[in-house]
């Protein structure tokens, strides 16, 4: 069953039962690309400030009040049934690089909405997409601020999701204190570490990604809108901008927070024509990605085994690792990091080539931002939680093979060639390596040191 719809280019089938219209029918045809939709944290957003919008021009007296209630509510109805509506919202993520498609098709179900909440039929335009529901805006500044809103929100949940990874990690630190364990450097035996030290150079890791991401939001907080069409403000209100964050402020105040509150851009023409802000999220985001991938893969190399690996830890064991050999059990969870976040890093490295489509007054690239963004802290959020719960805070530490390893390290005879010179030192590790003993066991063989000599000498507390 359909419905009959129009827009300025003539008329169009939509599905009866869909609040979208013309235009969201036609770019339904058009760009039948990826199947992938927008985020629902963009969609709600654009949502979010077409309400805002109605109130803001109904205060100012450029809206009938009446139909400004009638876009408030539909909102609102939207926001609060969003698994009843989210099919309204079905448009691919490639269309027209300002999202005109997507603001449209917003701007329509609102209007669809409205007018059946005012007794009207769908498509009547009693409440219209364009006059009404987008009154003071253009897709040009109302996309990259709903994208600015929508990364804002997401990038607050991924810090506290990273927050709470650090606080395993601090757990682990107390449970590891005890512990002193080869380093390594070059993949190569070095002077020794403390588990938890190695753990805290981890920790410190996310505690700097985490001050990356929130360094962005001085400029994050910035919103377009108010700039529409090229950044001079035509068709709105000279106070539209500035009334439009003080409500979106209002609206998002639990989930804000203590973080700093939107304001109007300081400069509406470069928010609109460039994606640098966005990018340099994304780079924070990636720069996480590679701390999680780092540490992961540490924590991989070292859990290797059983037998013919390193061995110092012993990861959870989650499944069983193969179809052929039993027993098998690999480090899944630092595997699907890895692949995680190559992904999330791909997505990054896009908008890189993408910002070539940023020309003079538009950057023509925001929804393929807006899906980098939204769907790189998406897979974060859930890989963050994964690392926590099932690789980091179920590590045991192998202290048997942690002391083995110790035992026959060459590196622990750093000290000694304070007293003994480089050259000296440097035959001890051949010819103990050599001859498969223990440094310390070589030294007393050889008459090279007293006992109580080597003890002050090699004190692995004194190393660490």
């Amino acid at each position: 069953m359909v419905r009959i719809e129009y827009d300025p280019m003539g008329k169009v089938e939509v599905p009866i039962d869909k609040y979208w219209g013309a235009q969201t029918q036609r770019a339904l045809q058009n760009f039948n690309i990826s199947g992938r939709k927008w985020d629902e944290e963009i969609i709600k957003s654009i949502i979010l400030i077409k309400k805002a919008a109605a109130e803001v021009n109904r205060d100012l007296n450029l809206l009938d009040p009446y139909k400004a209630q009638l876009i408030i509510k539909a909102a609102d109805i939207i926001l609060s049934n969003w698994n009843e509506f989210k099919d309204n919202f079905p448009l691919d993520i490639f269309q027209t690089g300002s999202g005109t498609s997507t603001n449209m098709n917003v701007n329509e179900v609102i209007s669809n909405l409205a007018c059946e909440l005012g007794s009207k039929e769908k498509g009547s335009k009693f409440v219209h997409p364009n006059d009404d529901v987008n009154k003071g805006q253009s897709s040009n500044d109302v996309i990259p601020t709903s994208i600015r809103i929508a990364s804002y929100k997401l990038s607050i949940r991924l810090i506290n999701e990273i927050q709470k990874l650090i606080d395993v990690f601090k757990q682990k630190e107390q449970e590891f204190e005890g512990i002193i364990k080869t380093g390594r450097t070059h993949l190569m035996d070095a002077t020794p570490i403390k588990l938890s030290q190695e753990f805290s150079g981890y920790r410190r890791q996310l505690e700097l990604s985490i001050d990356r991401i929130k360094s962005v939001f001085p400029r994050l907080r910035e919103l377009p809108i108010g700039g529409t069409a090229v950044g001079t403000g035509i068709n709105t209100h000279k106070n539209f901008g500035k009334l439009m964050c003080e409500k979106i402020n209002q609206y998002l105040k639990d989930e804000i927070g203590s973080y700093p509150e939107f304001i109007e851009s300081v400069n509406h023409f470069e928010p609109q024509s460039s994606i640098d802000t966005l990018i340099e999220l994304m780079c924070s985001i990636k720069v996480y990605c590679l701390a999680l991938m780092k540490i992961t893969n540490d924590i991989r190399w070292m859990g290797s085994g059983p037998v013919g690996g390193i061995g110092e830890l012993f990861l959870p064991e989650l499944q069983p690792g193969s179809s052929i050999m039993p027993g098998k059990v690999n480090p899944v969870v630092a595997e699907a990091v890895g692949m995680a976040c190559s992904y999330c890093i791909g997505l990054e490295y896009s908008l890189n080539i993408v910002n070539q489509y940023s020309n003079f007054e538009l950057s023509t690239t925001f929804p393929l931002v807006g899906f980098a963004i939204s769907e790189s802290v998406k897979i974060l959020l859930n890989i963050t939680d994964l690392v926590a719960k099932k690789l980091i805070a179920g590590l045991k530490p192998n202290i048997e093979k942690i002391e083995y390893i110790l035992n026959y390290n060459p590196s622990l005879v750093t000290p000694l060639a304070k007293v003994l010179g480089y050259d000296k030192a440097y035959e001890i590790v051949k010819n103990s390596l050599k001859q498969k003993i223990s440094i310390k066991q070589y030294i007393l063989n050889n008459n090279i040191l007293t006992e109580e000599q080597l003890n002050q000498l090699l004190d692995i507390n004194q190393m660490v």
